[in-house]
């Protein structure tokens, strides 16, 4: 025991041995001198013995538990900043330091002990902290590095070490947008390093419509002395469509004239990928990806104030599937689903990129088709897709057939407005569902 004692007094870090009955068997010198304890007078104690009543009660239970039932646990400093009345070596004693402790499990001679390993992070608490307060003002760092050349230098390697090891993007660029520094992260987010782009414009690496308008921005933003903040679509070198955020703020030189911009770099595809979903979601039917009701009708909306205004000729189709409840009782609502998808598919099909349809309701589509043409191509549309839904549809064990009644409204024969042209086409589907058209 007397050569293990040696052995933790040499070791830069507290260490206490606790038996199977919780009493102190080592107590190095590192713990000695912060505890005003020397190891003859902690031998044989118990922690509440030797440290008094002013413990964390944590503390005692983890013990225990490493004793009972050989867990391991650790006292982080973040929760448990000062588990142990330990006062730095020649101090005034009037507040604990900063502590982290392992607790371990140790078997010796077939007996468990409990190893408590102290370490002091009150200076690598003061440094986090001091790191937090530095990057909080970095911006009036920044700024104070125009007034003088020898805060500059101080300045700009603070900045770059905290740049370097900054999670995010952090960029330097002139005021012609060509760049002087990039961290490593905003060489990832790039795909390229400094070297590969100083002296070109970081604007040159976007696609050309993103280009001219992030340039206007820019050239406003240097114009203007204000912050650039712009959102853009950004392609990888390895081929990744992206989407990236800057924002940055302005820089001046000794005479007060911008000299550049200092910002981040973000990459914010996920945001834009999530509001596609949220937006397609919003505006189709889950089932066949067509638009849903709400949106269709919006869009009819929008087509009559536009034909108004060309008197153009639209046309508005209902399309009932005939016999699809027998399906649903025959097969099962899966297969349903499945002739809805063909369904939906097929019609998408035969009309035109420009036309809408929509998953109207239950088995109900319904067809807006811009500059509809005259009757005999009306016509030729209507038989299309009615040809088009009859075709077999195969449901894995066999194939099921299913027809459909159209019903037809045109703008303006029909009806001015969306309301008379959806009565209208309802009516039609109905009466041709019971052949009267």
């Amino acid at each position: 025991m007397k050569c293990d004692s040696l052995l933790a007094d040499c070791v830069d870090t507290g260490l206490i041995l606790l038996d199977r009955a919780g009493r102190v068997r080592v107590w190095n010198r590192w713990i000695a001198q912060r505890a005003a304890r020397p190891a003859a007078g902690a031998f044989a104690l118990t922690l509440a013995e030797a440290f008094g009543a002013h413990i964390d009660p944590r503390l005692a239970l983890v013990v225990r538990e490493a004793l009972d039932f050989g867990w391991s646990a650790r006292l982080s400093h973040a929760l448990h900043p000062m588990p142990l009345p330990l006062f730095q070596p020649g101090g005034d004693r009037s507040e604990r330091m900063l502590q982290s402790i392992d607790v371990t499990p140790v078997d010796t001679d077939g007996q468990r002990h409990c190893l408590l390993q102290v370490r002091d992070v009150t200076e690598t608490v003061r440094r986090e902290i001091l790191l937090k307060q530095q990057a909080r003002q970095l911006r009036q760092d920044l700024q104070r590095l125009s007034r003088a050349q020898a805060e500059l230098q101080r300045s700009e390697m603070r900045f770059r070490e905290l740049a370097r090891q900054a999670p995010a993007g952090l960029f330097e660029a002139d005021s012609e947008a060509r760049c002087i520094f990039l961290n490593e992260r905003c060489e990832q987010l790039v795909g390229h390093k400094l070297a590969d782009i100083a002296g070109k414009p970081w604007l040159e690496l976007l696609p050309p419509g993103e280009e001219a308008r992030v340039r206007d921005s820019w050239l406003l933003a240097v114009r203007s002395a204000t912050r650039f903040a712009e959102e853009f679509r950004y392609p990888h070198p390895d081929g990744r469509p992206l989407w990236m955020r800057a924002e940055a703020g302005p820089l001046r030189d000794e005479h007060g004239h911008i000299s550049g911009f200092i910002g981040t770099l973000q990459d914010v595809t996920e945001f834009h990928e999530r509001a596609s979903r949220n937006e397609f979601r919003a505006n189709h039917d889950s089932l066949t990806a067509l638009l849903n009701r709400d949106r269709f009708e919006r869009h009819l909306r929008a087509a009559i104030s536009g034909a108004r205004e060309v008197t153009d000729r639209l046309a508005l189709l209902f399309i009932d599937l005939d016999d699809f409840k027998q399906i649903n009782d025959t097969h099962g609502h899966q297969a349903g689903d499945t002739v809805l998808k063909v369904v939906a598919s097929r019609v998408r099909r035969v009309v035109r990129g420009e036309d809408r349809v929509a998953r109207y309701g239950g088995d109900e589509f319904a067809v807006l088709l811009v500059d509809a043409g005259d009757d005999l191509t009306l016509a030729s549309i209507v038989a299309k897709i009615a040809h088009a839904v009859a075709l077999p549809i195969n449901l894995g064990h066999c194939h099921v057939r299913v027809g459909c009644s159209i019903g037809v409204a045109v703008y303006p024969d029909d009806g001015a407005d969306p309301h008379s042209l959806l009565i209208r086409a309802d009516q039609r589907m109905y009466g041709a569902k019971r052949g009267e058209l």
